[in-house]
């Protein structure tokens, strides 16, 4: 397969908040011409331009942005090949940093953040999305960029009601642009000032925005997600601009129906399932043959109307034979339930309304085939990290502000994540942890509670907000059975975490590339004689004699882990399958005789197989 990319680089900057976007990617099958004889066998095309540029190039300078603006790009995608095909967009590599730090933004750090340094401004950026004329996903429901990164979402409707009128689009509503079609595309970014506020000055976010065109009958991409929103208006059924909406990830390919979905602006405290609805309308969601809809989850959306629900289903392919919809795609929605849905029968009560109810909307259906995922090309990934302003520090304390720490992957990897790590300008003689941080979605900043549990079910767990939250790092340590408990009653937020690996600088501050791999879970770290689970502490030395005469360090070859209790022997540890979205962090090894700081920070996405 050939696979040629063009892109675009906008600079969009909020509050000097940067955004980088990359616009246009194809892909064929088919791409050349061949000759037999005097006989010429012109193969087809798959290609797009956008605003009738092929490649598509410029330049957006969005600079001082503050919160409440919104910012607008609007183009044209045209299918200027000879097959029909399919489109998606992907948010990917957004990266976000500190970039200066302000007085009163290091006032608000010291009054709201305990002085730590807060740069995610992915989570206050909302996503606002017209095609052709139609919601995709609207300003008012307040979706942000770090909720909708790394996944595909399909831009040609994918619906068997589409308008038919649409230049180049498939009447039969199977998500198709056929050569010669084209689509209008609005996006807008605006920057909310209920998510906003003074720790977000200055701050700096780069994302590439690629859109992929592939030929109708190549395998989809497997990370995909689709909008379910509120529409009961009789007579038209219009997706209605308000707060409600549903957000579903899914796996289209995968041995099963792996899932995260995020409902916003719903009842509090109310009963939801999540269910695969087939028509005809008669059969009440069952299909033709009484077996054909599914339940796939359920679950009590919060006191703010919010509901999280993350799992795998063990399904058949999605949409089913005999669903009336099939082979355009399938229903799923979102009703309270027991009162609108029989779980056991799997039959729908039908009486819709604009609160409870979420259905599909954009890009409508949505496919799932039951089978191993497609092998994925590797790709190199780097992350820089950022400097956290971490006071106290073991020992005394260093500007991190210069430092430049760099870490190289690739992904997806099998088992264990492996890569080379560097640095420049760091403490003298200190060994850091390497560490996965998990994002909990309590925590406020988007995240993942999958990818969070993988984490703390290999590592360990952290209580990081609620009433009970309280007193140091060890204080805040929850058990397994903690979290479970926890996940019950809701009184805490709590993240995973997991020591890896770790490094040691030199005597200038620097770090050799050095190999790195997840091979192991460390409880803490020992100058051991570089012995894996040894507790012996004696190779500790003062080994910046001149200019922290009292501060013991330990020399590189000496350093060693102390597995996990209760985890895995050394060596032992793999990675679950999945996709992670993490953040990485850089922590200071006191060896036990000062305070554990985290220092450096860089968020990390990588997919295991």
């Amino acid at each position: 397969m050939k696979k040629d990319k063009k892109k675009i680089i906008i600079s969009l900057c909020a509050i000097a908040v940067m955004a980088v976007f990359a616009v246009g990617a194809t892909r064929s099958y088919f791409s050349d011409t061949e000759t037999s004889s005097n006989n010429i066998i012109q193969t087809g095309t798959v290609d797009i331009d956008i605003d009738g540029s092929n490649p598509w190039t410029g330049k957006f300078d969005w600079e001082n942005i503050k919160p409440g603006d919104t910012k607008e790009i609007t183009f044209v995608i045209h299918n200027v090949g000879t097959f029909p095909i399919k489109l998606w967009k992907i948010i990917k590599n957004l990266t976000t940093e500190e970039n200066g730090v302000a007085g009163s933004e290091q006032a608000w750090y010291t009054d709201n953040n305990g002085g730590v340094a807060k740069n995610d401004i992915d989570t206050a950026m909302v996503d606002e999305m017209y095609v052709d004329g139609q919601i995709a996903v609207e300003k008012e429901a307040g979706i942000t960029l770090d909720k909708i990164k790394d996944y595909y979402m399909g831009l040609v409707k994918l619906d068997k009601a589409v308008d038919p009128s649409y230049h180049g689009l498939d009447p039969n509503g199977s998500g198709i642009l056929n050569p010669g079609g084209s689509i209008t595309v609005i996006q807008r970014y605006y920057f909310d000032p209920a998510k906003a506020g003074n720790w977000a000055q200055s701050d700096k976010m780069t994302f590439d925005i690629e859109i992929l065109a592939q030929q109708v009958g190549a395998p989809e991409p497997v990370e995909q997600l689709s909008f379910m929103n509120n529409k009961y208006v009789i007579g038209d059924w219009h997706t209605l601009a308000d707060t409600k909406i549903g957000l579903l990830k899914y796996d289209s390919t995968a041995q099963t129906f792996n899932y995260n979905f995020l409902g916003v602006g719903l009842s509090p405290v109310k009963q939801y399932c999540l269910i695969y609805y087939a028509d005809p309308y008669a059969s009440q969601g069952r299909g033709v043959d009484g077996s054909t809809g599914a339940f796939i989850d359920k679950g009590q959306s919060d006191s703010n109307g919010q509901l999280t629900l993350t799992g795998s289903k063990d399904l058949s392919n999605l949409p089913n034979i005999e669903d009336a919809n099939y082979p355009s795609g399938a229903k799923v929605w979102l009703l309270p339930c027991p009162e609108s849905y029989n779980e056991a029968t799997r039959a729908v009560i039908w009486n819709p309304d604009n609160t409870n109810w979420l259905f599909d909307n954009w890009p409508g259906l949505i496919n799932y085939t039951k089978g191993d995922a497609p092998v994925e090309s590797i790709e190199t990934k780097t992350i820089t990290f950022a400097d956290l302003h971490a006071n106290p520090q073991y020992g005394y304390t260093h500007d991190y502000s210069t430092a430049n720490v760099n870490f190289t992957y690739n992904t997806p990897a099998s088992g264990k994540l492996s890569g080379t790590i560097s640095g420049s300008n760091l403490k003298p003689y200190a060994t850091y942890q390497l560490k996965f941080e998990g994002k909990p979605t309590c925590a406020g900043a988007g995240g993942d509670d999958a990818t969070n549990e993988k984490i703390g079910y290999k590592g360990r767990w952290s209580c990081v907000s609620g009433a009970t939250c309280t007193g140091d790092a060890n204080a805040r340590n929850r058990t397994d059975g903690q979290y479970e408990a926890n996940k019950i009653s809701h009184n805490e937020c709590i993240a995973g975490y997991l020591v890896w690996g770790f490094m040691t600088a030199s005597a200038s501050g620097n770090v050799a590339p050095k190999a790195v791999e997840t091979t192991n879970s460390y409880h803490v770290l020992y100058a051991n004689s570089g012995l894996c689970n040894s507790t012996d502490n004696t190779h500790l030395d003062f080994l910046d004699s001149i200019n922290h005469p009292t501060v013991k360090f330990s020399l590189p070859e000496n350093v060693g882990g102390q597995t996990e209790p209760g985890r895995l022997s050394c060596g032992a540890m793999s990675l679950n399958p999945g996709t992670y979205d993490l953040k990485m962090a850089l922590t200071e090894e006191s060896f036990h005789l000062g305070n554990w700081a985290t220092v450096l920070e860089k968020d990390i996405n990588f997919t295991i197989n």
